[in-house]
This record gives structure tokens, C-alpha cells and sequence, in this order.
């Protein structure tokens, strides 16, 4: 794996945990939906509406098992990669990979972060990766 490879990981994993995060939620408005009945007579839940919410309430709890798991490599991955990234000489180099892969800033936002144009931040880029990926095989070794 690259060094690319190796930190597009890390936004991977971020969205990821979002969209569960996102599926979730709505999960649990499906489950905890009460709909107003204006009658006199009580009503008594049928056994199909039971089935769908034991089945929604299952979802939620795979999701937040798979959904742990996930933050709990996504963390690791992220402490990993900020140690690795530490580890570069050039401040620019640390800076371009933090903004990018650590925070999630697009080109844009770092070349004014940076006070660069896109244009010098995709050089900087490239030349951060190339050192990272030494790193990255320094620290294997």
C-alpha cells in the first residue's frame, strides 16, 4: 500500500462512520415513531408491526456493533498516520498532509489556509507523499 492509499484510509473510514451514524439515526426515528390514533378504543399492536421493530431494533444494534469497530480502527489509523505525518522534516509537508487527510480540508481551504496557491499545494502534495511513503517504509523496517 501506498502512501496515498494508506491516508485516503483514514477519510474512507471518516465517511463511513458518518453514513452509519446517519443510518442510524434514522433507524431509531423509524423504531421510536408514534403516530397519533384518535379513537376511543384502545389499540392493540399486531404481531407484524412487533416484527418490524424487533427487525429495526436488530439493525441499530449490528450497526453500532460494526459502527464501534470501525471507530475504533479509524482512531487507531488516525493516531498512526498523525505520529507518521509528526515524523516528516519539512513543516509544509506535515501541514499539506494534516489539512488534507487528518481534517479533511479540501485544496481549496489549504492553499488559503497556507496562503498558497492550488496549484503550489498539489506540489506540496506530491512531495509530502514522497517523503511520507519514506516514513512509511522506514517505520516498517
Amino acid at each position: 500500500m501506498n502512501a496515498k492509499q494508506y491516508l485516503r484510509r483514514i477519510r474512507f473510514l471518516d465517511k463511513t462512520i458518518s453514513a452509519k451514524l446517519e443510518q442510524i439515526e434514522i433507524l431509531h426515528a423509524q423504531a421510536t415513531k408514534i403516530t397519533a390514533v384518535l379513537s376511543n378504543t384502545p389499540k392493540v399492536e399486531s404481531s407484524e408491526e412487533q416484527d418490524k421493530l424487533a427487525a429495526t431494533v436488530a439493525k441499530i444494534v449490528d450497526l453500532k456493533k460494526t459502527l464501534r469497530e470501525e471507530l475504533d480502527e479509524y482512531i487507531s489509523l488516525k493516531a498512526e498516520a498523525i505520529r507518521l505525518i509528526n515524523s516528516l522534516p519539512d513543516s509544509r509537508h506535515r501541514l499539506v498532509l494534516m489539512h488534507r487527510y487528518i481534517n479533511g480540508h479540501t485544496w481549496e481551504q489549504i492553499a488559503a489556509c497556507m496562503h498558497y496557491t492550488c496549484q503550489w499545494v498539489h506540489c506540496l502534495h506530491g512531495k509530502a507523499l514522497r517523503e511520507f511513503e519514506k516514513v512509511m517504509q522506514h517505520d516498517k523496517n
